[in-house]
């Protein structure tokens, strides 16, 4: 059996953050037009690289980080209910470290499909790469998690 100790950070709602990346909100006109040439021509290789392969594997609300017309970042409803919305986050590992995963969490915090619910970060105790966007973003650790599987 195995054991996952995670992180838990509170994410706030419009979370502030500066970055050189264009946002791009699934549910927005770009958004749209993007998941549409998706479902038509294929996933582009930027996102097949981060794990996913077709557009049923970006779970709305997500947003996305793009640099020079690539998807750099995603972020994603990992789990969501009526109450919160834990986030799912993917960053190019070439480009980690640049922001571009902050850029994308900050985003997602503004998406109005989440303000209703309470935000979570998360992220697996050895997961490094992912604690530094939350020392970046701010986040306040709130607890410890468990995961047995």
């Amino acid at each position: 059996m195995k054991h996952n100790f995670g992180l838990i950070y509170e994410l706030p709602h419009a979370l502030a953050h500066e970055g050189r990346a264009r946002l791009i909100e699934s549910g927005t006109e770009d958004g749209r037009e993007l998941t549409r040439s998706w479902a038509a021509n294929g996933l582009p290789p930027s996102l097949f690289d981060l794990g996913f392969h077709d557009v049923a594997d970006l779970w709305e609300p997500w947003c996305a980080a793009a640099v020079g017309g690539e998807i750099v970042s995603i972020a994603f409803a990992a789990r969501l209910s009526d109450a919160g919305a834990e986030l799912g986050l993917v960053t190019a590992k070439a480009l980690r470290g640049q922001g571009f995963g902050a850029a994308a969490t900050a985003g997602w915090s503004h998406l109005p499909e989440l303000r209703s619910r309470t935000l979570f970060y998360s992220t697996d105790r050895e997961n490094h790469a992912s604690q530094r966007v939350a020392a970046r973003l701010g986040l306040r650790l709130r607890g410890a998690s468990l995961r047995v599987g």
